[in-house]
């Protein structure tokens, strides 16, 4: 048990009404409970939005969070040059008060690790931070070159580099991140998949045999579970659709999702795609409900055009399905081509038709692929990802705990 001062800095916000009672993200806040699982004086350093619309969101208040030091929260440009000086002064007072910091390398404008490197020098805490996600990356493979862009690239490369370097623990999602930032450097450092599925949540093989069973001679059922954006691949989606037109390919494909392309996604649905049955399906809420829906699928579709490591392939394995996925390095960490993925070429259309058709002609290998998925989940729930945390702070941190 970590005892001394511990201070979580997110961009996540937290909300308070008008009774003083908290809340926030369902999932913010299950990842929460889990932290003071093994840390006895935990405080939060996070945007703080005063407000009564608790409408979905789950109540903290209760929690044995010791301290929430406010932030204020930026909408634009213009709120962060407004609110930088009062969130640096509460920040300040975060680091003094704590022993140990705890921040990562994502959020909008800018990570609030970029506060902690400046202040490093002049205050004495010991650093934890986790990076696992990369949306700030550009590949002018996939993306379009802009100043913006570009600006935030190496802004970003360059201060996140210097956060990593200075902290104590170092915790990556995968092992792309850690080459990244260290190069070959492997001291205090630790990989650990982003996994969010519950023990509870996990299906057993006999369900999924039965599943399959019951599919058998049914034309196969992909689903695209993804936030309905360029970076997810919607278009790299439209255009393999059109190779399986052309190719007579019989199959059901279902987006699912919301985004800024959730309008285009709609109009595609609706087009003549041959023998390629499209449909469009509301979002729906994760945990039971959502693994409730994609078990009526054959197969999820993966097509992220970043290295990032999506959640879904867990939440994928957790229910027995295989997934098709790019050949990006989150996917690749944590999959086994041919065994519980389909692998394809990344932004490449024609590719990813060509692994779907073979998924197509060879149905049995999706109910393979799926056992072989929920064998690999085994032992890599959310508990255990704050358990091989837990025991990596203990190697590389000094703090009073108990024995």
């Amino acid at each position: 048990m970590i005892k001394t001062p511990y201070v979580l800095f997110t961009r996540i916000p937290v909300i308070k009404n008008e009774a003083g009672k908290i809340f926030c993200d369902r999932l913010w806040a299950k990842d929460l409970c889990l932290h003071l699982d093994y840390i006895s004086d935990f405080r939060l350093c996070c945007p703080v939005v005063y407000s009564n619309d608790t409408h979905g969101l789950d109540e903290i208040t209760e929690f044995d969070i010791g301290y929430i030091y406010e932030l204020r929260k930026d909408y634009g440009f213009r709120s962060v040059a407004i609110n930088i000086f009062a969130n640096l002064s509460n920040i300040i007072k975060a680091c003094k008060e704590a022993s140990i910091v705890h921040s990562g390398g994502a959020g909008w404008a800018f990570p609030l690790s970029f506060y902690l490197f400046i202040l490093a020098p002049f205050i004495s805490f010991q650093w934890v931070i986790v990076i696992e996600s990369s949306d700030w990356m550009f590949d002018r493979r996939y993306q379009k070159i802009s100043l913006r862009k570009l600006i935030s690239h190496y802004t970003h490369k360059i201060i996140l580099s210097g956060c990593v370097k200075k902290a104590d623990a170092r915790i990556f999602t995968q092992s792309f991140y850690r080459k990244y930032f260290l190069k070959k450097e492997e001291q205090r450092t630790l990989i650990a998949p982003a996994t969010w599925v519950d023990k509870s949540s996990l299906t057993s093989r006999e369900v999924v045999e039965k599943r399959c069973l019951d599919r058998k001679g049914k034309p196969i059922e992909i689903i695209f579970p993804s936030r309905l954006i360029e970076d997810k691949g919607v278009f790299v989606l439209f255009k393999a659709i059109k190779y399986l037109k052309e190719a007579g390919i019989v199959m059901n494909l279902t987006i699912m999702g919301s985004g800024d392309l959730e309008n285009e996604c709609r109009a595609f649905a609706k087009k003549d795609h041959g023998s390629v049955n499209v449909i469009y399906r509301d979002l729906v809420k994760y945990g039971d409900e959502f693994f409730s829906v994609i078990t009526e699928y054959d197969l999820v579709l993966i097509l992220n055009l970043k290295q990032e490591q999506p959640r879904i392939v867990f939440d994928a394995f957790s229910q027995g399905i295989g997934v098709i996925a790019p050949d990006t390095a989150g996917i690749l960490d944590i999959t086994i081509e041919k065994e519980n993925a389909a692998i394809f070429k990344c932004g490449d259309p024609e590719n990813l038709a060509e692994v779907i058709v073979s998924m197509v002609e060879s149905p049995e290998n999706a109910r393979r692929m799926g056992l072989k998925g929920l064998d690999y989940i085994d032992g890599k729930t959310h508990i255990n990802m704050h358990l091989d945390r837990q025991k990596f702070f203990s190697k590389v941190l000094s703090y009073g705990q108990n024995d």
